[in-house]
């Protein structure tokens, strides 16, 4: 198949009603689906060898879980009317819940384990998050 074809089955794909409809929850799912799998990972080949790895995989951490704040917000912003101070506190409510099962779930894995630090610095990722999405509504609430 040439990339012309391939293309051109994407956008029709993409341009496909029930698509669009169903888009954001499966992004979701699959979101979620690569944060347990990454956490069911023997941490063996993950071991930080110094400051600067540790550094940056809690940034990963962080950033995994600011996707999914973004994710849960636009999924309650589209099916959920109501202000956006809702929103956002029901989407962060949910990626700490996340945050916290998946601290559990990696519990019972050999080589890891749930920490309340792990936990902590997931929900900052969230807030960034939040903190972004608020300022970009309040940007386009200003505007109008």
């Amino acid at each position: 198949m040439t990339f012309k074809k391939a293309e051109g089955k994407i956008k029709k794909i993409i341009a496909n009603r029930h698509f669009q409809k169903y888009e954001k929850y499966v992004s979701l799912i699959l979101w979620l689906a690569a944060i347990y799998y990454l956490s069911s990972k023997s941490l063996n080949i993950f071991v930080a060898t110094d400051i600067w790895e540790f550094i940056i995989r809690k940034i990963a951490h962080m950033f995994e879980f600011a996707v999914l704040t973004y994710l849960i917000f636009r999924i309650l912003s589209q099916t959920e009317r109501r202000h956006v101070y809702w929103n956002l506190f029901w989407s962060f409510a949910f990626t700490v819940m996340c945050a916290i099962s998946d601290e559990y779930h990696q519990s019972f894995i050999a080589g890891r384990t749930g920490t309340y630090r792990d936990v902590i610095i997931d929900s900052v990722g969230g807030l960034v998050a939040l903190w972004l999405i608020y300022l970009h509504w309040w940007h386009k609430k200003s505007k109008n």
